[in-house]
């Protein structure tokens, strides 16, 4: 008798749990998917401006992270491609564009041709100013 009551008490219960509950519940976008529609926008042409804009609605936060993830990878991908030796390689001017080309390339991939931070490492680790250029 006890087993019933506590059946039919029970059994109520978890049914109306289970439909008042949220199948998931809401949360904000990681930075791991944010930096994956920064990457897919930025290597479809769309400037810093224009994924800015479109991203708009996310924790600006979150923005934060995925553009300093963004400065790391550019400077490795820098350094990967042996800038500094390039460039302490170059001897006429244009040994020194194609070094410039290449760091402009690298920023633009990455989606961040406005940050000011990324040109200001870029500048502190290589010595080399991009707007000068």
């Amino acid at each position: 008798m006890i087993a019933r009551l506590t059946k039919w008490l029970i059994l109520p219960c978890v049914a109306l749990l289970i439909i008042s509950t949220p199948i998931t519940l809401a949360q904000a976008p990681s930075p791991v998917s944010v930096y994956s529609i920064w990457v897919r926008l930025s290597l479809r042409g769309f400037s810093q401006q224009e994924i800015e804009s479109l991203l708009y609605h996310m924790d600006k936060k979150t923005i934060d992270q995925v553009k300093e993830r963004l400065r790391q990878i550019v400077l490795a991908q820098l350094q990967l491609r042996k800038i500094g030796h390039q460039l302490k390689q170059s001897r006429d001017k244009d040994d020194l564009n194609n070094v410039v080309n290449s760091i402009e390339t690298e920023i633009r991939f990455a989606g961040m041709q406005n940050d000011n931070l990324l040109k200001l490492m870029i500048k502190d680790r290589y010595g080399i100013r991009l707007d000068q250029f």
